[in-house]
């Protein structure tokens, strides 16, 4: 894995379960795993082993699949384990931002302008990243 100190994915066929054992044991002992990306990127059983072992010093999922996670998942039992309900990434005066954005968006669709942030369809996270 590259030295990166941050990562976070698209789910596609070339990010499933992206974080597993061996991507785990590839980072420093003791990192900390924050997954705000997709639930299906992180193998959970994965998870729930390098937190047993102590490799990883802690784990806070934000997002799990399936969502919401099964009251009987071991995760929940993990003590270096905090899992939020899927709130990463709001902010204060994030509805602002939002208006804007969409506005500016409107703004480009009204004179015939290329959209920002505009999803490609059908582009794919390339499967070599597995």
């Amino acid at each position: 894995m590259s030295p990166s100190r941050f990562k976070a994915l698209p789910q596609s066929v070339g990010t499933h379960r992206f974080f597993n054992r061996r991507r785990f044991s590839e980072m420093k002992s003791g990192a900390i795993s924050y997954n705000i990306d997709r639930g299906a990127t992180l193998d959970q059983d994965a998870l729930v082993g390098v937190l047993r072992s102590g490799r990883l010093g802690a784990a806070w999922p934000d997002v799990t699949e399936p969502e919401p996670l099964p009251d009987h998942h071991l995760l929940w039992a993990k003590p270096n384990c905090f899992i939020t309900p899927h709130i990463a990434g709001r902010h204060q005066g994030e509805a602002k931002t939002l208006v804007r954005h969409f506005l500016k968006n409107l703004e480009h669709f009204i004179r015939g302008e290329p959209l920002l942030d505009r999803v490609m369809q059908g582009r794919r996270f390339p499967a070599s990243h597995q």
